[in-house]
């Protein structure tokens, strides 16, 4: 059975008149009167009564079908839509990875109302996650896309574009001496103990540290951590300093301050990263929405920090 005819069968049961009804359905009474027979052969039930050749009246059968196949129909209808919407890539799902210096600087709140606009029926998604396991779980479709620090290599299969960038600061503690300077330097910062990342955070990131330090300076390592959250505590203990993103100003508890760092300004660039080879169409519908906005301003990501 096939869903035209359910739509012939609702006409006939509208119309009690075969000819009326093949007019409706713009096809031939001969040819509806067939389509009738062969389902009511199918169903193993007569559904109308043929007083004449034309004229009928609906069985208790066909009274019974009549309530339930206008819903059939609607049911088989938003199934094709939510079919064709999933093909165009306006519904769905998409699982979202962010670092926290993505989401202060609004990179992750914006990149969800631009998909909203875009794609109103598409449900995001959002898990901090940090960057190694980012590059994992999107490998392996946990996640769909992270937002994250632009590192100097990707795996094989992990592609990024570039959304914008975030001058580095100095966190430091209030009662830290440096603290207390109108200006802190590269070569003030060339002294103290610094706090950083993980050492395979490093390895893959573009060296905040020696980036913001004189060319021939050692920085001093005093302790790791393995996510900002954790940085940023052992900044707030007082513990050394560390180079952060501007955006982590909106965040930090009162004992941490976020200084600038004095001479030529230093940046880290955030992408988006996916797969590769990705044939998701709400994916693919999300990355070229960011492009696009990402297109469309001047200096990255313009509505941003």
């Amino acid at each position: 059975m096939e869903i035209r005819h359910l739509r012939y069968f609702l006409a006939v049961a509208a119309e009690l008149h075969f000819t009326r009804a093949a007019e409706r359905l713009n096809i031939s009474p001969p040819t509806l009167s067939h389509q009738i027979k062969w389902l009511e052969t199918f169903l193993g039930v007569p559904l109308f009564v043929r007083s004449s050749k034309k004229k009928v009246s609906i069985t208790f059968a066909g009274e019974q079908l009549q309530k339930r196949a206008l819903g059939l129909i609607e049911s088989f209808e938003q199934t094709q839509q939510f079919a064709r919407q999933a093909a165009r890539g306006e519904i769905g799902e998409i699982k979202l990875g962010y670092v926290l210096s993505a989401a202060t600087a609004g990179y992750v709140n914006k990149a969800i109302e631009l998909s909203r606009e875009a794609s109103p029926n598409v449900s995001i998604v959002i898990r901090h996650t940090e960057t190694s396991a980012q590059i994992k779980d999107i490998s392996s479709g946990i996640l769909d896309v992270g937002f994250m620090r632009r590192m100097n290599f990707y795996p094989s299969g992990i592609a990024a574009f570039i959304i914008g960038r975030q001058r580095l600061c100095a966190a430091v503690h209030r009662d830290h001496p440096i603290a207390k300077l109108k200006r802190i330097t590269a070569g003030v910062l060339a002294k103290q103990k610094i706090l950083a990342y993980s050492i395979d955070a490093e390895i893959r990131f573009s060296h905040s540290i020696t980036a913001v330090l004189p060319p021939t300076a050692i920085p001093q390592i005093a302790q790791r951590a393995g996510d900002a959250y954790s940085l940023l505590t052992m900044v707030g203990a007082n513990l050394g300093v560390a180079i952060v993103p501007e955006s982590f100003k909106k965040i930090v508890s009162a004992p941490v301050m976020i200084r600038n760092i004095s001479g030529r300004e230093t940046y880290a660039e955030q992408v988006v990263i996916y797969r590769a080879n990705e044939t998701s169409p709400v994916v693919g519908g999300f990355l070229k929405t960011i492009r696009a906005a990402v297109s469309a301003s001047r200096s990255g990501w313009e509505p941003l920090v």
